[in-house]
């Protein structure tokens, strides 16, 4: 009887010991280019991304968005906000440098003063892009690369949350965007998936076979404001 006892001792500890233990991590606040990959379709209407936001749960009271391109082969045609998530856009955090191949827009809320920024379900529109192409390859790969390097520097990409002092919860870069000119290698993409932004949004410029992320928010479309390069 204690044989049996000892040897089912033994098989549940083996057991437990195999059995692999999963753990669920909650999503982490962050950035992401809308389409990430893709072709371009019309060199000559150029193309736009969309830079999404989620806060995946806390509430942000500044949140800066720096990436670079390469100016050789795009040029920003437009660029343009969406109001409705931050109280401000400070002039002097926000730039657009064609020469040198940078974009950077900061949305800031003072706490306290206003409804500090809280992603709620899908996440948000934070800013369009509009490019132009200007290289006259026909085989290329145009990258979008983010700045980042975990500091609240002002070249660099954060999601500060409320505190005091506000903490940076952007913890790992995040994903760079690869577009392509060249042979189409897919067809388009059924129109019941294109994502039709409505409400200020510009449409998204159907240059671009979207081949990530097929769907789409919907909401918090505040006025747009559009810079001119």
């Amino acid at each position: 009887m204690i044989v049996k006892k000892i040897i089912s001792i033994s098989i549940l500890t083996i057991l437990t010991i195999l059995i692999p233990i999963t753990t669920v991590s909650a999503a982490s606040p962050m950035f992401y280019f809308y389409p990430e990959s893709g072709v371009i379709k019309n060199v000559d209407d150029g193309f736009t991304v969309d830079v999404l936001i989620d806060s995946a749960g806390e509430s942000l009271t500044e949140a800066r968005m720096v990436f670079n391109f390469d100016p050789r082969l795009i040029q920003v045609s437009k660029a343009s906000r969406n109001n409705s998530l931050f109280e401000e856009w400070p002039d002097d955090e926000s730039t657009l440098d064609n020469e040198n191949g940078v974009v950077m827009l900061t949305g800031f809320t003072q706490s306290g003063s206003g409804d500090l920024y809280k992603t709620s379900g899908d996440p948000d529109v934070f800013a369009r892009i509009e490019f132009e192409i200007v290289t006259d390859d026909t085989e290329v790969e145009i990258p979008l690369e983010w700045e980042f390097t975990g500091s609240d520097d002002l070249f660099q990409t954060v999601l500060l949350a409320d505190g005091s002092p506000p903490q940076n919860v952007l913890d790992t870069r995040p994903t760079n965007a690869t577009l392509r000119i060249g042979q189409l290698t897919q067809t388009a993409i059924d129109p019941k998936y294109i994502p039709f932004i409505f409400g200020g949004l510009l449409i998204l410029v159907a240059g671009v076979i979207i081949t990530s992320k097929p769907e789409m928010t919907r909401k918090k479309y505040g006025t747009v404001v559009v810079y001119d390069d």
